[in-house]
């Protein structure tokens, strides 16, 4: 599917939150930090290696990508557009 971009819309492939379901929020070309909104907040991302992440799709939600811009993206934020990506993906 081709390399991630920041932020983007990922899901775990390997480990115990396999198909968990992540906003990608940063990268250092090794290991990912990804947030959920409900499990893995903005105040405590998980850190995973690239490996065991696949891209959902390409680009991210308009609003999601405005709240990073303003520096104002919240949790719910995060956990509405991944509830309407998994609604659609299904």
């Amino acid at each position: 599917m081709g390399a991630a971009r920041l932020p983007d819309i990922v899901f775990s492939t390997a480990g115990h939150d396999r198909g968990t379901v992540y906003l990608l929020l940063e990268s250092d070309g090794r290991t990912a930090v990804l947030v959920d909104g409900r499990t893995r907040k903005l105040t405590n991302p998980k850190r995973k290696n690239l490996k065991h992440i696949s891209k959902i799709r390409l680009g991210t939600p308009e609003t999601i990508a405005e709240a990073i811009t303003k520096g104002s993206l919240t949790d719910s934020q995060i956990r509405k557009e991944l509830a309407k990506i998994a609604t659609t993906s299904e």
